[in-house]
């Protein structure tokens, strides 16, 4: 009941943050949009990073997902994000909702809690939230508005500048550090909270989770910072079960396509109906068949009748998986889209939770930074404790549980053998952020793993090359010309997606 109560006060944040998304310049100026509780705004945010179905289909399943190799087969997946076709509605699915609802809301949280000790944890709440929505943004993007960002109303600024990313990530880490250390039991009561209900215990793991997250991020660029940033994470505290995990927990509610209801799970939603997306790639599926794990029967579904398959028939209880092969579409695979797994259907559904940060994506971070010599303990230890992890969180969705035993064995089956630990938990870590395609996109980026099936298509926009970055909308020019033109001359002279974000050096 008590989730349902916070879920009213968003509603009517809804309706007025939301009401016109695509004008960024009206809205930054609108104080009415501003003008709700911390509370409300933070719930309504909490809402929107996953409840937000026209990005969640757009940026994380169609692009993100098609060019990491989640998913394929279906047309929009296929054509665009395998293929790598431009849409610009796609492409700016995320900016305009980061610019028109999130950000300038989280803003304000922290603005109207700031040296008021009654509300110290709020704010703190709104510093970890708000890295938590640029993150996202600027690893698509690259050098994107932040500082200035979400200014309009209380300060006038509607063409904000486009900060640097690696100034960008320094204020992520001083923020995630604030925030850490701000949050104390006489800082006050953190209201509208959906995803740990004011637990500031759990808020503080959060902030130096994703501390990590980021500190790991830049270990190309940027070695010796993120050594620095890893250990002060690990030693402040990161999340150590999957009970800390940061979960939004949805409701039966389809999106209207209005974009004024984000409390059902916007990917679920966009798994639904031919034309989004119902199966997994050949890459992913291939590779847990291959190696008996069992999130195989977790997220798809098996062939176990007469369907064709390319072997021929199948025999009477013969139970087969196969994925639809990155560039192509279902209904061209043999024996058709019958010959294909889908999706469970735990995982399509409205209340179906979204996973932003987990434990086993902690897990498998470490083991990276234990091989790389910044943290103690053994890379191997914290593989196997970061795969068995992925497996267990996937009962969150619905899906049946897997016994200890059955974990146990798997891992002691599969360790991290000497000589491939990069490309080990690399792929892990892919398989870890299934259903979160854009850390997957960030985090394939940055390491080079796993190594995607190549895109041969004729059609294809780039040759089949993958696109390294997001490009940034086009209304960009008319909107915030100087600044936009700034950035463009930073991010390579050109807008488009071949370019290459700060901390992708590979």
């Amino acid at each position: 009941m008590k989730f349902k109560q916070l879920i009213i006060i968003a509603i009517l944040v809804l309706f007025t943050a939301v009401s016109c998304t695509e004008n960024f310049d009206e809205l930054e100026k609108d104080p009415v949009s501003l003008s709700a509780n911390p509370a409300g705004q933070l719930t309504f945010i909490e809402l929107s990073l996953s409840g937000d179905s026209y990005y969640q289909w757009r940026a994380n399943l169609i692009y993100s997902g098609g060019f990491v190799q989640h998913y394929a087969g279906s047309w929009a997946v296929t054509e665009y994000g395998n293929k790598f076709k431009k849409v610009e509605d796609y492409n700016r699915a995320l900016w305009a909702s980061v610019y028109s609802n999130e950000l300038k809301n989280v803003v304000d949280i922290i603005d109207k809690t700031s040296g008021d000790p009654a509300n110290s944890n709020m704010n703190a709440v709104g510093k970890i939230m708000k890295v938590m929505i640029a993150q996202r943004l600027t690893d698509l993007y690259g050098d994107v508005p932040y500082s200035e960002a979400g200014l309009g109303f209380s300060k006038g600024i509607v063409t904000p500048k486009y900060d640097k990313q690696e100034d960008i990530y320094s204020s992520f880490f001083n923020e995630l550090e604030e925030a850490s250390a701000q949050l104390n039991a006489s800082g006050g009561k953190v209201n509208g909270d959906l995803f740990y209900n004011g637990d500031i215990t759990k808020w503080k793991k959060l902030a130096n989770t994703m501390r990590l997250r980021l500190g790991m991020r830049i270990s190309e660029v940027k070695p010796a910072e993120a050594e620095k940033q890893v250990k002060a994470a690990v030693q402040n505290g990161v999340f150590e079960s999957n009970d800390d995990n940061c979960i939004m927990h949805h409701l039966d509610v389809s999106f209207n396509g209005t974009l004024s209801d984000f409390r059902g799970n916007g990917l679920s939603q966009a798994f639904v109906g031919d034309e989004h997306g119902d199966h997994f790639s050949s890459l992913l599926i291939d590779f847990l068949r291959d190696n008996g794990d069992p999130r195989l029967t977790m997220i798809a579904t098996p062939k176990s009748t007469s369907s064709l398959t390319w072997g021929g028939p199948l025999a009477p209880g013969e139970v087969v998986y196969a994925g639809c092969v990155p560039g192509t579409f279902r209904w061209d695979a043999q024996g058709g889209s019958s010959a294909l797994s889908g999706i469970q259907p735990y995982l399509k559904l409205n209340t179906t939770p979204f996973l932003h940060v987990g434990y086993s994506e902690t897990q498998l971070l470490l083991a990276e930074a234990a091989y790389r010599g910044w943290v103690p303990g053994s890379a191997a230890d914290y593989y196997k404790k970061g795969v068995a992890a992925g497996i267990k969180q996937l009962e969150i969705y619905g899906a049946p549980a897997t016994s200890l035993t059955t974990i146990d064995t798997y891992v002691d089956a599969h360790p991290l053998v000497a000589g491939q630990e990069m490309a080990q938990i690399g792929m892990q870590l892919w398989i870890t952020y299934l259903f979160n395609s854009i850390e997957a996109y960030s985090n394939w980026r940055r390491t080079g793993y796993p190594h995607l099936i190549p895109i041969t298509n004729s059609d294809s926009e780039t040759g089949g090359v993958t696109p390294t970055r997001f490009y940034y909308p086009g209304d960009e020019l008319q909107k915030n010309e100087a600044n936009y033109l700034d950035a463009l001359s930073r991010m390579g002279g050109k807008n488009d997606w071949s370019g290459k974000v700060w901390w992708d050096v590979n």
